[in-house]
């Protein structure tokens, strides 16, 4: 970056080219939507418009797709480095960039990068990134190495010198099973950088190249420094959280457990991110580069840390990541990196856990609890091949889970539906829009019941649907073996994830199906497909990656929802009653994890019953609970029969960190509990439950199998207040012992 004489702008002027410029972004973004064949793109919002300096550092990405903007100034650096003396940059150059073990998360992540000259010198860089459905290679499911999975380049002129060239632009698209679909999201990149590049030279004409320069450079700084100013004003310490998921062996042909491991460090304005003890890379697609997993990481940063800070690369200088390589969220190359966005949402919800904890410490209420986790994962995936009843190649990816639920907060439930934490303008398809280029024929999408996790304030609910294969002899699916494991992370009593949903192909009678649909009769929720006789669950006897869908086949499924906060059974009662009502949650579940009873019939909560239920709930924690450490406290008894505690930080909703002259310990807010000096781990001190989660969900997976882990659940052994989920894995013994997900800098 060319150096700052005087970062000491007019004001004024410089707040009308930050306006403009992030203007001139929504401008390009909105250009791309509009050319777009894709509806990833133009309902489902996964594109971007962003701005660098003339060194390849990102000025300011708009409200798009932020993974994308996050990975394209590595792009445009080795852009620099290896093409600058061959074959050159010149004006009105544009080139194609997708390799994830540079920048982005896989090669669907398509960004086209165009250097902006100004009277023959390079001043800048624009950008337009999308996901697209396609890149070639073998369908989703079946890659084992990162040749399988289409296309792959390291920048490559689609423009030059102003000139489309239509040799490369074949080059790409006819290595895709759509030439069409791809080819308009290649050409509505290239517009947006023919907006953006034109936008932005106005405001050099108008403001002056050297204002220009000096204003991006402020923008970058001003980043850092409000970022720094962030991170000064919360407390030192350390936080830790952890994220199960699984992958598909195929070595072995079985399901794979992994594991995600996070430790935040804070010390005054430095945030180290430590992933250390995450699982080694999977033998199918289910891997992160470590270009991919710092994206991703950019979008947790922007989301849930620094969302009023300009988004520039300056916002990320204080937070440093450490990651080993040969893991899942490093893996090293040729690995398969198609699943990079599903595990890449593991390595968002374990550091979003941490930066709530850590916000909460320092007196923040504007904190969610973790999005997007899912009860269970595998079966039908996203990812679809074939053709349509028109004969067209189907798109790959559909995005309902776009309409994922966000985490509860301290004062109110998670939005139901609200959007996926990568796209803060992002939206869901069109169910006509998908029936016109997929061939399905939908029966329901509508709000997940139980899709919540369970709190004091919910998590919002995702969404589920229901749809039949119709007008295709050759449709198929994505298909791995079933995680059976909750994958998600509640706050301080918050339940992890809903327990509600069938994710299932089903096998039907056939055509005699449209016989009943012609006399307006279908199913709408999943368990009315097998109790009404349309369908019967279809497992694979040997999981292959991917399962052939024959016409009339129905397919149900269900999308991430939001993390609980709090004891479910401190929800007030009417607001479990308007869930039921709203087919938010099940009656089953409104009594059994809130411990409210609804009069039948009026659906409306029987107090003098509820209270009894949930005080049944509280003794059966105290009696069926047991400390880790065989004692509920660490502490003395004269310690513990002091009176005189003053309350220093509030790090949880029912615990602070509580001193007595010189000794500070560990205190229930509720009650007044000492659990232990504050850097030791109060859960050891904690009554503390294993929970089975078919006793939790009544059922199993769609394949019959049995569950890989459950919950850990932990309560004040004064007043039986639930503390904390954890979810835990058999394949991981060591995550049966009490997770010390909080410590405090001496």
């Amino acid at each position: 970056m060319p150096r700052v004489r005087d970062l000491r702008l007019n004001p004024v002027k410089y707040e009308t080219f930050l306006h403009r410029l992030w203007a001139i972004g929504e401008e390009g973004r909105a250009s791309i939507q509009r050319v777009t064949a894709s509806p990833i793109v133009s309902q489902g919002g996964e594109c971007m418009a962003s701005f660098y300096t003339a060194e390849g550092t990102m000025i300011l990405a708009c409200s798009g797709h932020l993974r994308f903007a996050a990975a394209t100034s590595n792009a445009i650096k080795k852009l620099i480095e290896w093409y600058s003396r061959s074959p050159g940059f010149f004006d009105g150059d544009q080139f194609f960039f997708n390799d994830p073990y540079v920048a982005g998360a896989h090669t669907f992540d398509m960004m086209i990068i165009k250097p902006v000259f100004y009277r023959n010198h390079p001043v800048a860089w624009v950008s337009s990134s999308i996901h697209t459905a396609d890149t070639g290679g073998v369908l989703r499911g079946l890659a084992s190495e990162i040749y399988h999975e289409g296309i792959r380049i390291q920048g490559m002129k689609l423009v030059e010198k102003r000139e489309f060239r239509e040799d490369v632009f074949r080059c790409l698209t006819q290595q895709c099973r759509d030439p069409e679909y791809v080819g308009l999201d290649l050409k509505s990149q290239v517009a947006s950088n023919n907006v953006c590049a034109k936008r932005y030279l106005e405001l050099v004409e108008k403001l002056g190249l050297d204002f220009v320069r000096q204003a991006g450079a402020k923008m970058i700084a001003d980043s850092e420094r409000l970022a720094r100013a962030r991170l000064r004003n919360l407390p030192d310490g350390k936080w830790f959280s952890r994220v199960f998921g699984t992958a598909w062996d195929r070595r072995e042909g079985k399901v794979k457990e992994y594991l995600v491991a996070c430790a935040m460090s804070k010390e005054g304005d430095d945030l180290l991110l430590d992933f250390t003890g995450t699982s080694a890379e999977m033998t199918d697609s289910t891997n992160s580069t470590l270009a991919g997993t710092i994206a991703q990481i950019a979008v947790v940063m922007t989301d849930f840390l620094f969302w009023d800070v300009p988004w520039s690369d300056g916002r990320l200088r204080p937070v440093k990541v450490h990651v080993p390589e040969g893991s899942i969220l490093n893996c090293t190359f040729p690995a398969a990196c198609g699943g990079a966005p599903a595990v890449g949402v593991q390595a968002k919800i374990a550091v979003s856990d941490c930066i709530a904890r850590m916000l909460y410490s320092a007196g923040y209420q504007d904190i969610n609890a973790p999005w997007q986790g899912i009860w269970y994962t595998g079966g039908p995936g996203y990812f679809y091949g074939g053709h349509n009843r028109d004969g067209i190649p189907v798109a790959q990816g559909l995005y309902d889970g776009h309409g994922s639920g966000l985490g509860a907060t301290p004062t109110r439930d998670g939005v139901h539906c609200g959007g996926n934490m990568n796209i803060p303008s992002g939206g869901i398809s069109d169910v006509e829009r998908i029936e016109m280029q997929y061939p399905f024929l939908y029966f329901t999408r509508n709000f997940h019941l139980d899709g919540g996790g369970a709190g004091r304030f919910n998590g919002g609910t995702g969404s589920f649907r229901i749809y039949m294969i119709y007008g295709s002899q050759d449709c198929s699916v994505s298909y791995h073996p079933y995680s059976r494991l909750p994958e998600g992370v509640g706050l301080f009593g918050g339940n992890p994830a809903g327990i509600g949903g069938v994710r299932a192909v089903y096998h039907t009678a056939g055509p005699t199906l449209l016989q009943r649909l012609k006399n307006g009769v279908y199913p709408i929720r999943p368990d009315q497909i097998e109790s009404g006789d349309w369908g019967t669950v279809a497992h694979p006897a040997e999981i292959k990656g991917r399962v052939n869908l024959p016409e009339f086949t129905i397919v149900a499924d269900f999308v991430g929802g939001g993390g609980g906060y709090g004891d479910p059974i401190e929800r007030e009662p009417d607001m479990v009653a308007k869930d039921v009502r709203r087919g938010i949650v099940s009656r089953r579940i409104a009594e059994k994890i809130h411990g409210v009873v609804l009069i039948r019939g009026s659906l409306v909560p029987d107090k003098i019953a509820t209270l009894k239920r949930r005080q049944e709930i509280r003794e059966e924690r105290i009696r069926e609970g047991k400390p880790f450490s065989g004692t509920t406290s660490s502490l003395s008894d004269a310690v513990r029969k002091s009176t005189n505690w003053k309350q220093i930080v509030k790090f949880h909703e029912y615990l602070a960190i509580a001193r007595n002259g010189k000794t500070e310990a560990i205190r229930c807010l509720r009650c007044g509990h000492l659990f232990c000096p504050k850097h030791d781990n109060y859960k050891l001190y904690a009554l503390r439950r294993e929970r089975d989660l078919y006793d939790l969900a009544q059922r199993l997976v769609p394949s019959g199998e049995s569950y890989l882990g459950g919950y850990l659940e932990y309560y004040c052994p004064g007043c039986a207040t639930l503390l904390q989920v954890d979810g835990y894995c058999d394949a991981f013994p060591n995550s049966k012992e009490p997770l010390h997900d909080f410590y405090q800098q001496p």
